[in-house]
């Protein structure tokens, strides 16, 4: 296989450029994808990023660990040369460190490897509408700690999972009718991390929305 191949679909149909170094993987994407996008593969990381340059893709979709190099440091690489550039990482990493960074570099999405291909097909839809995909569906199982290296569990919980200090700050925030933006400026943090916050929370917690946040605070004193 070539370090890079296109398939061409239609002019008028979105680019999808793609990264991964199992060639079976890239197979299957580019015979999954074509009737909807226009498709480069790559193996490697530099030709990810010379792609970005050449290739002007719409979306562009990474493993977080490649043979020659970081995938998030690649993604770096690529959003300095086209820095409106929606970037979504496939991985099979269920780490919250990992979706943390992807949130914190500016990608769109954080998705398992494992998700069956018309859920990716959606996803890359929705990221291209401007959507932001970090919620507890991205993932079919919860992530395993859920912890970042230098945060600890909250003491004194009686029931349910540990939230981190910073979770516990954002879901306080939350149950006092704080938006993502209000949060993000009173935490001194961006909209799309204050969004993976919340994300998260729900997550850990099993809960499914804003009502449901507020009631678990107000019952563990963070209201």
């Amino acid at each position: 296989m070539t370090p890079a191949a296109v398939i061409n679909s239609s002019q008028h149909n979105p680019k999808v450029l793609v990264a991964d170094d199992h060639h079976l993987i890239l197979d299957a994407l580019r015979v999954m994808m074509r009737p909807q996008f226009e498709v480069m593969a790559v193996d490697n990381c530099q030709a990810f990023v010379n792609a970005v340059d050449f290739f002007r893709p719409d979306v562009a979709i990474l493993d977080v660990s490649m043979p020659d190099g970081d995938g998030f440091a690649t993604a770096k690489k690529a959003l300095e040369r086209q820095p409106s550039l929606p970037l979504m990482f496939l991985s099979t990493y269920q780490s919250a460190e990992y979706m943390n960074r992807a949130a914190e570099l500016g990608a769109k999405a954080y998705l398992s490897k494992r998700i069956p291909g018309n859920e990716l097909i959606g996803a890359i839809t929705s990221v291209l509408e401007g959507k932001t995909l970090f919620a507890p569906s991205t993932f079919g199982a919860p992530v395993s700690n859920g912890l970042q290296p230098t945060e600890q569990p909250v003491d004194g919980r009686e029931s349910g999972p540990p939230l981190t200090a910073r979770q516990c700050q954002v879901l306080t925030l939350i149950a006092r009718g704080g938006s993502a933006k209000d949060i993000a400026n009173r935490l001194n943090i961006s909209v799309r991390t204050a969004e993976f916050h919340r994300a998260a929370i729900m997550q850990r917690l099993g809960l499914h929305s804003t009502a449901q946040m507020t009631r678990y605070a107000l019952s563990h004193n963070l209201g």
